[in-house]
């Protein structure tokens, strides 16, 4: 049989390492969502290692290289990529933090309730996604794996990774025009598991919330502070969309940063 080739990944799509030297005794994890890419966390990365702290950004498998290699990919390789970042972290730091946003903070939500791990920032966590219907995905995975859907690139969106200048328009048109069936149920399925795994997490959990964004749940806010066991806070942005960490609002944006490294350095 002939090996699999390796599908190129997108300069924007790297994997970030931001480490001290000497190296910090905390680490900071982040986690990004569903077809996203490592630097759409670049700007709280840079913001957490000025902070004093060693950062790490995976790759999610299948993520910032093309659609057919995202076709490939599945839950359990998303859990597991992030799974295996945090427990090799672990052996080496002190302390291990968690950010995610959307389903990067459903990942970062399933992880805080299975590991000891240090405070927790979740930017518009995938705990609820209204417009994803379990029986809408099952109808039409009877007939194809994916569906064209309208997607334009919004100028209006600052980058702060280290990209080419095509980046968007290729992942746009590999990702973002397109409604992927199988791995839309494998979100559902980290969606499910997320919202049932808050009851069992015991660190300091921040959510931030964007009043603009029509993707997630206005729920997830109150779900985290009622149910999880830690000292946790909801802060929600009017003026924010569901990409926090990139947001157009300006504002919005610097504030989701600074209350981020504030929360992870209060118990300091």
């Amino acid at each position: 049989m002939m090996p699999m080739q390796e599908v190129p990944i997108r300069r924007c799509a790297n994997p970030i390492s931001l480490v001290h030297v000497p190296k910090s005794t905390r680490a900071v994890l982040c986690i990004h969502g569903y077809t996203g890419y490592p630097g759409e966390l670049a700007l709280p990365a840079k913001r957490l290692h000025e902070a004093g702290f060693d950062v790490f950004v995976p790759r999610l498998p299948g993520h910032g290289t093309n659609g057919e290699d995202f076709l490939r990919s599945t839950r359990e390789s998303w859990l597991s990529c992030a799974r295996n970042s945090y427990e090799d972290l672990a052996k080496r730091y002190d302390r291990v933090s968690l950010v995610g946003h959307s389903m990067g903070g459903a990942i970062a939500a399933i992880l805080s309730a299975t590991y000891d791990a240090g405070p927790c920032v979740l930017y518009a966590p995938a705990l609820s996604i209204p417009a994803l219907k379990p029986l809408a995905l099952h109808v039409f995975g009877l007939f194809a794996k994916r569906k064209k859907v309208a997607w334009k690139s919004d100028p209006r969106y600052r980058f702060f990774d280290e990209r080419d200048a095509d980046d968007d328009a290729f992942l746009g048109s590999e990702y973002w025009s397109w409604l992927y069936i199988p791995q839309l149920k494998a979100l559902l399925s980290i969606v499910k598991e997320a919202a049932s795994s808050i009851g069992r997490t015991h660190n300091d959990i921040l959510v931030i919330t964007g009043g603009l964004d029509v993707t997630v749940g206005s729920d997830v806010g109150p779900m985290v502070v009622e149910q999880g066991k830690g000292k946790n806070n909801w802060i929600h942005l009017p003026d924010a969309t569901h990409l926090i960490p990139y947001d157009i609002d300006d504002r919005s944006r610097e504030d989701a940063m600074e209350r981020t490294v504030a929360w992870m350095r209060w118990d300091d």
